[in-house]
C-alpha cells in the first residue's frame, strides 16, 4: 500500500511539473514579429527609405539595417548575411550601428506591443544580441531595452531640428546588459530581466543607452551647449574611453592578413605604422573576399525579442 501511495504522489508531482511547463509555453509573447520573420518588402539593400521589417521602425533619423534570407543573392546585403552571420532563429535579424564615435550617430529599433502593459504586473523581457565581429572596430556593454507610453522618445515633435539622431542620457534602459560586461562573443548572447510595469507602456526601443556614465554625460553636455571642434573631440574621446573597447577579433585579423603579406616583418617600423593606422584602412576579410566597412562603430545584431507576462 505504501508503494502504491508513493507512486501516486510521484505521479501527481510529475503532472504538476508538466502542467507548469505547458502553461509557461502557452504564455503569449506580446512583441509583434519579435524574431523579424515578417517583412513589408524583401530587404535587398542594407536599409531602405521605408524600413522593411514589419512592425518595426527607427525612433530617430538613424538607419538600422534589416537582413532576411529572402534577399537576392546578387546584393551586398545577401553576401553580408550569408558570409557572416546566421540568425538566432528563423530567417531574419536586425543590424544596429550603436554609436558613431565621430558623428555620434545612434541606431535603435522600436515597435508597438500587441497590448499595453498593466500596472503592477511583472514581465519577463528577453532579446538576443551578437557582435558583428568581422565588421565592428569596437565592442560595447550598454545595450538595453526601454519601455515607453509614447513612440516619440527623442522629442522629434518639439525639436527645432528635423534631424534627430541620438538618444539622450535622460533615457535609461529598463532592461540592460550588465555594466562593464562588454559583449565580445562571436555567438549570440541573451540580455534579459524582469520588468514591473507602471501601466500603459506600449512601445519598446532597443539599442545603446549610455545613461549614467558621468564622464560621458559631462562631455555630452559640453558638446550640446557649444558644438565646437574641441567639444566634439572631447565627447568622442569620452565615448571611446568609457563606453567602448577595441574588437580584438578584428584587430587580430588585421594583424593576420598583414602578416601574410609581410612575413617575418612583425617588428618593422612599417608594420607598427600599419597597426597604428588600422582605422584608416577600413576593411575586413572573409574566407574568400573582403568588404569595405564604415569605421569607428560598434555594430551588433538583434534577434528574438520577447515580453511575456509572468503569472502572479
Amino acid at each position: 500500500m505504501k508503494y502504491k501511495n508513493f507512486d501516486m504522489r510521484n505521479l501527481f508531482l510529475i503532472l504538476i511539473i508538466i502542467n507548469f511547463f505547458i502553461a509557461l509555453d502557452a504564455q503569449e509573447n506580446i512583441v509583434y514579429n519579435g524574431s523579424f520573420e515578417e517583412y513589408c518588402i524583401c530587404p535587398n539593400n542594407f536599409h531602405a527609405d521605408t524600413f522593411a521589417c514589419d512592425g518595426w521602425w527607427s525612433p530617430n533619423d538613424a538607419t538600422p539595417d534589416y537582413y532576411h534570407k529572402c534577399m537576392d543573392n546578387h546584393t551586398n546585403s545577401y553576401y553580408y548575411y550569408k558570409s557572416h552571420y546566421e540568425p538566432k532563429t528563423g530567417n531574419g535579424y536586425i543590424g544596429l550601428a550603436l554609436i558613431g564615435v565621430e558623428n555620434f550617430w545612434m541606431e535603435h529599433i522600436q515597435s508597438k506591443l500587441i497590448e499595453p502593459l498593466e500596472a503592477g504586473k511583472q514581465y519577463k523581457v528577453s532579446f538576443w544580441v551578437k557582435l558583428a565581429y568581422k565588421y565592428s572596430d569596437y565592442a560595447v556593454y550598454n545595450i538595453g531595452l526601454y519601455f515607453s507610453k509614447d513612440s516619440d522618445i527623442v522629442g522629434k515633435k518639439n525639436n527645432v531640428s528635423n534631424y534627430v539622431r541620438y538618444i539622450t542620457p535622460e533615457l535609461r534602459a529598463h532592461i540592460k546588459n550588465q555594466d562593464g560586461n562588454f559583449i565580445t562573443d562571436t555567438n549570440w548572447v541573451e540580455i534579459s530581466g524582469i520588468y514591473t510595469a507602471q501601466g500603459g507602456e506600449q512601445y519598446i526601443t532597443i539599442g545603446m543607452f549610455w545613461d549614467d556614465n558621468p564622464k560621458v554625460v559631462e562631455a555630452y553636455n559640453k558638446y550640446k551647449e557649444n558644438d565646437t571642434k574641441i567639444n566634439r573631440e572631447i565627447f568622442s574621446e569620452a565615448i571611446k574611453n568609457n563606453l567602448l573597447i577595441e574588437n580584438k577579433y578584428l584587430l587580430d585579423e588585421y594583424k593576420r592578413q598583414y602578416t601574410i603579406k609581410v612575413a617575418d616583418s612583425l617588428n618593422t617600423d612599417e608594420y607598427k605604422d600599419y597597426v597604428n593606422k588600422k582605422y584608416e584602412l577600413h576593411f575586413y576579410f572573409t574566407e574568400d573576399t573582403y568588404f569595405k566597412h564604415e569605421p569607428q562603430i560598434p555594430y551588433y545584431l538583434i534577434d528574438d525579442v520577447s515580453v511575456i507576462e509572468l503569472d502572479e
